[in-house]
């Protein structure tokens, strides 16, 4: 009687072992196919994140031949004739404005680097989108001409709005509050350095973040890619005066 029992307990602890074994290899087969799902996917995203970062360099190099050869056309097309010199000047005065082109010049450059622990937290203070707008205000109040972003150009259309665990700017450009932010201004150096040296223009940033900011006599401001469109503003007809 003993041994029957002994068969059947030994039997029944196979069958328990066997069972195990058989559901952690098929865990396992299952984990791993995942894993190489995730792997390929992977893989497939970091080939197309390539692939994208080419066409943006080739069509930045595109833009910048037909940029040139516009160039060499309004050079060609002014001449000597004075009206159209005149003509290209105000031209590129409007370019300044609305920051479809390049530009250089003395200025400060303003870095926010976000306190973080030695676990890499930040106690939940980032920098917001308003810290951001209250800083461009200030350089604009001080007389700035050309503010840049992480090199994304502000222009007199820019809107920064927080969205989430991003900031927004020009809406679509996104800068993460919880990374070193770059802030460029070109303009008089000492009143932009003045604005900044001013009691209490820093103090929302305390505990937030680090700021260091030195002025030089070459900054470059990338110009905005992108098209101005108006939908609603239209320009006002001027009445025939009798």
């Amino acid at each position: 009687m003993r041994k029957w029992t002994s068969q059947i307990s030994l039997a029944l602890v196979c069958a328990v072992l066997g069972f195990t074994l058989a559901y952690q290899f098929k865990a396992i087969l299952k984990r791993e196919k995942l894993l190489n799902v995730n792997q390929y996917t992977a893989n497939n995203v970091n080939t197309e994140i390539e692939q994208y970062k080419k066409d943006k360099e080739g069509l930045n190099k595109k833009i910048e031949e037909l940029q040139t050869k516009l160039n060499d056309y309004e050079s060609t097309a002014a001449g000597n004739d004075d009206t159209t010199k005149k003509l290209l000047v105000d031209l590129e005065e409007t370019r300044r404005l609305t920051g479809t082109t390049d530009v250089q010049g003395e200025g400060i450059v303003i870095q926010l680097i976000p306190n973080q622990d030695i676990f890499g937290n930040n106690g939940g203070m980032t920098i917001t989108d308003r810290h951001l707008v209250y800083l461009v205000n200030e350089l604009r109040f001080a007389g700035a001409e050309a503010i840049s972003i992480n090199d994304i150009r502000l222009t007199l259309k820019s809107g920064i709005r927080i969205s989430g665990s991003t900031i927004i700017i020009n809406g679509e450009d996104r800068v993460s509050p919880s990374q070193k932010i770059t802030i460029k201004a070109i303009g008089d150096k000492k009143n932009l350095e003045a604005a900044l040296n001013f009691p209490e223009t820093l103090s929302d940033f305390k505990g937030i973040s680090e700021v260091k900011y030195e002025v030089s006599d070459d900054i470059k401001v990338q110009k905005y890619n992108k098209t101005y469109k108006f939908n609603y503003a239209k320009p006002v007809e001027k009445e025939n005066k009798k």
